[in-house]
């Protein structure tokens, strides 16, 4: 099969498609014929180097895809499979993640992390959801209250994870305050309905809080920036408020060096410096929620029952073909992508 092949860290142009073996459904795996892949921000700092949470290479990147089933491994045809999983045929339209290997034709995947989607919900919607939408979902609704009213600022909130925030934050009524980096991100912003639209170059969300609110305004701060922006976001919430971090965007296009620079301007803090003030720092790794099976379960199906709903609207930003992954990498990396980049797979 076709595969894009991660073999060592390298630029954007390294990424090229591969012939590999195809793989074969173990015992509860199920076998999908990939037809949308995601691609990430953690799949740049894996190609990068900067991702230590990344396999060793030579692996298959991606963490997310979208397909039909192909085959079942024993366990699974006639009893005897996973806890939990609702029933799964051959020729059924599913989603899944997984820790690699989405960038191919072919792959298994545990049962558990397999989902059944709507006729409704196109393969490159779907796949939008475990990573983008699964982010912003944790980031709100497991790090304390969401209510009606609330006022919250996105950093990037063009970006994949910045479009799902918004999505969410829209559908519970909250007052968003979204920062792009261009003209184009930010107009985006203003057809989704954004109230506040703001150049995030420089941005002290401390000054702004000031000046649209008075003093500080903001309940929830989404952070994907991470570094400096940390601490000045701290200093714009409300009491009770809380900033939610969920990566390292800052860290990425400047190497070694320039990632080492990066993390030694990360803020340093001790409890008293929340517990005075009365505010929240979470944290959000996907890589530890992918891993705990039983939460990815109950958030994917309620993301998958909104959108079957109509109460939420997972959408690609682009979609490109799996040949153009380098490019598509370029893009994140260079932060030019307005919204979700999928890899669309042809059999």
């Amino acid at each position: 099969m076709r595969a894009v092949l991660l073999r060592k860290p390298g630029p954007p142009q390294s990424l090229r498609i591969d012939e590999v073996a195809d793989p074969t459904p173990g015992p509860g795996e199920v076998l999908i014929q990939v037809r949308a892949a995601g691609v990430n921000f953690t799949d740049v700092l894996s190609r990068q180097g900067l991702n230590p949470e990344a396999l060793k290479p030579p692996f298959i990147l991606g963490h997310e895809s979208s397909g039909d089933v192909l085959a079942l491994g024993p366990g699974l045809n006639g009893g005897g499979g996973p806890v939990g999983v609702r029933g799964l045929e051959v020729g059924q339209r599913v989603l899944a993640y997984h820790m690699s290997g989405g960038y191919a034709e072919r792959i298994t995947v545990p049962a558990e992390q397999v989902f059944p989607i709507p006729d409704a919900l196109a393969y490159q919607c779907a796949v939008v959801l475990p990573l983008n939408y699964g982010t912003a979902y944790i980031a709100l609704y497991r790090t304390g209250a969401v209510e009606p009213g609330m006022r919250v600022f996105i950093h990037a909130a063009a970006g994949g994870v910045g479009m799902a925030a918004v999505d969410l934050c829209r559908r519970e009524g909250l007052e968003i305050t979204g920062g792009a980096g261009t003209h184009l991100k930010r107009s985006r912003l203003i057809v989704e309905g954004v109230k506040h639209v703001v150049q995030s170059r420089h941005l002290s969300i401390r000054r702004l809080s000031r000046r649209v609110y008075g003093d500080r305004g903001y309940d929830i701060i989404l952070d994907s920036v991470g570094g400096p922006t940390i601490n000045d976001g701290l200093r714009a919430l409300r009491p009770g408020g809380r900033v939610v971090t969920l990566g390292v965007g800052g860290i990425s296009g400047n190497g070694f060096l320039g990632a080492l620079r990066y993390l030694l301007r990360v803020p340093r803090m001790t409890f008293i410096d929340l517990l005075k003030p009365s505010l929240g720092l979470y944290g959000v790794n996907m890589r530890e929620m992918l891993a705990n099976r039983s939460l990815m379960r109950k958030v994917l199906e309620e993301l998958l029952a909104m959108a079957a709903e109509g109460e939420i609207n997972p959408q690609p930003g682009r979609v490109m073909a799996l040949a153009e992954a380098g490019e598509a990498h370029r893009l994140l990396q260079s932060r030019t992508n307005v919204g979700k980049i999928v890899l669309r797979v042809q059999p």
